[in-house]
């Protein structure tokens, strides 16, 4: 494959290495199932959706992943048309043009860059909760989550081997710590009836539709899983990208989907009537179970799942940089277009989107912009989902999609594209409602959107003038 990019402040087109082909189709499927993590898709929003709907809570996970299932094949069609590092970024440009490519990649790009830190600082409260530390010490939390941030930045400036290692470590950590505590909760645990699964189902009386419980829940369950499509970030380091790429994005969510719901109903069923009314049910449930060296292990192996979801976060956002830079569409993209000679992977890109992440632990200090950030992550990957899959309905209105070109699934595949814009719109409307009535939650997507849209919108419009007859062009594989 010739990859062609043009570099930022000049006028010349320079063609830059290829990336080796050294990650199987099992590689890039284990990215995206570490990316999501079960440990972290369940753990991280268990006690919210609780606390909405109940044991009906359930159900919200099985309405998302069904969903979810759905973007993930039409991100799949995608792929298999145009298997290139980038994914998002990649596919909305060939779908409606440069300029609608390169904010739908910029949005994405700050989405992943804030789930670095956001996921760190999860770790963090685990490795506090393994090593008996202050969980209040806000400086202590802050500092143990750039330590982890640093840590998977370095496992990805090492290299692809290295990655690799830290996925299967995270496997083996999700196997004990998600199917085998189910498993075990399931066998000598269980004391509540599946009946109550039906519970929190109802529609309160003088309740809006956006409030019920159900659709609170189902909002809150849009985080549990989130970046399989981070397995397309690797297209061109896979051997054959086009066959595997599509099976790696849906078989990862499939494989997290349904580890997903056989622990969150694991501890459903065998959660004491005092952990449901506690602050974290999960821990709560542990607790009353296990003895405290046991119950210290497992968080260790939470915060291995954690680290190795982080360090699958820095590997996709590094190629999204490295992609932009390719193209010559970032300020600097001589630099981070550029690929390590000896082992041949975005290490510039890869520094520098840990050094945004870690900088972005200074205002975690305050709780507030902590919540603001931490909120915009879900609202930001659905908004991200949004614009290849309204590009593709829109290119297939126009007639400019070519429905000749063999794709993921054939018309199976085409028709999931339909029913996913249906779901990301619905979604998307859902996770953005205002409906605490607090003031900076509600609006903490709009204000961090808005911020972001107006510095996107700078960068690339100077980036325009200072090269105003610059032809960026990537070649297809």
């Amino acid at each position: 494959m010739d990859d062609i990019a043009t570099r930022a402040g000049t006028s010349t087109v320079t063609a830059t290495a290829p990336m080796r082909r050294e990650f199987s189709m099992w590689s890039a499927a284990m990215l995206g199932f570490v990316f999501v993590s079960p440990i972290v898709a369940m753990y991280m929003v268990f006690g919210l959706g609780l606390a909405a709907a109940g044991p009906g809570f359930w159900w919200a996970l099985l309405v998302v992943l069904i969903g979810q299932v759905l973007i993930g094949v039409t991100f799949g069609v995608l792929a298999s048309r145009w298997p290139m590092a980038g994914g998002v970024y990649q596919w909305s440009r060939r779908l409606l043009g440069p300029a609608y490519g390169w904010f739908a990649g910029w949005a994405y790009m700050w989405t992943l860059m804030i789930t670095l830190t956001a996921v760190s600082y999860g770790g963090a409260l685990f490795a506090a909760a393994a090593f008996d530390l202050d969980t209040d010490d806000r400086t202590l939390m802050t500092v143990i989550g750039m330590v982890i941030l640093a840590g998977a930045v370095l496992v990805n400036v090492l290299g692809r081997a290295a990655v690799r290692t830290v996925g299967f470590l995270c496997l083996v950590a999700e196997v004990v710590g998600s199917v085998g505590i189910a498993f075990w909760l399931l066998c000598f645990h269980s004391v509540n009836s599946v009946a109550t699964l039906g519970n929190g189902l109802t529609w309160p009386s003088g309740t809006a539709f956006m409030a019920t419980p159900f659709v609170v829940a189902i909002m809150f369950a849009g985080w549990s899983f989130l970046g399989f499509e981070s397995a397309s970030t690797l297209a061109e380091e896979v051997r054959e990208p086009q066959r595997d790429i599509p099976k790696a994005i849906v078989g990862s969510l499939v494989g997290v989907g349904l580890v997903v719901l056989l622990t969150c109903f694991a501890f459903l069923m065998a959660m004491p009537e005092s952990a449901a009314a506690a602050a974290d049910p999960v821990a709560a449930t542990l607790t009353a179970y296990l003895p405290p060296p046991a119950f210290k292990a497992v968080m260790i192996l939470f915060v291995v799942a954690y680290f190795a979801t982080v360090v699958a976060v820095s590997s996709a956002v590094s190629r999204i940089v490295w992609s932009y830079g390719r193209n010559g569409e970032l300020p600097v993209s001589r630099h981070l277009g550029r690929l390590h000679r000896r082992i041949n992977t975005p290490t510039i890109a890869t520094v520098v989107t840990g050094a945004i992440g870690i900088l972005l632990y200074l205002p975690f200090q305050s709780v507030q912009i902590y919540t603001l950030l931490v909120t915009f992550v879900t609202a930001g990957f659905f908004l991200s989902f949004a614009f290849p899959i309204v590009g593709l309905a829109v290119a297939k209105m126009r007639g400019t999609w070519d429905r000749s070109e063999p794709t993921f699934l054939g018309r199976a595949g085409h028709a999931a594209g339909w029913l996913a814009l249906i779901w990301v719109i619905a979604e998307t409307v859902n996770v953005l409602w205002p409906r605490t009535g607090t003031p900076l939650v509600d609006w903490a997507p709009f204000i961090v959107t808005a911020a972001l849209f107006g510095i996107g919108l700078a960068i690339r419009t100077g980036l325009k003038l200072a090269t105003p007859d610059q032809e960026k062009v990537v070649a297809h594989p």
